[in-house]
């Protein structure tokens, strides 16, 4: 599992653009094109920020949390822990 401090800047660059999109999804209800958003159970999402890069989001009344950077290997590992 990567923490946010280890990834490279071009990482952190290529996430902040989507969270970016992703902010304007949730303020303007308008989906930005090419943003990779995946609702996976009904308080989790899986947002992709590149072709190895995802993201977990958990989403709390009007709240989203980073809950997981990583792989999509890794996705798989987290969700599969909490079934």
């Amino acid at each position: 599992m990567r923490a946010l401090g280890k990834l490279s800047i071009k990482d952190k660059e290529k996430l902040k653009k989507s969270l970016y999109q992703l902010n304007n999804l949730l303020t303007t209800g308008i989906l930005p094109k090419g943003l990779g958003l995946k609702k996976l159970t009904d308080d989790l999402y899986e947002l992709r920020v590149d072709i190895r890069l995802r993201v977990i989001l958990k989403m709390e009344k009007d709240t989203v949390f980073l809950a997981l950077v990583g792989s999509h290997n890794d996705i798989k590992q987290y969700l599969k822990k909490l079934k």
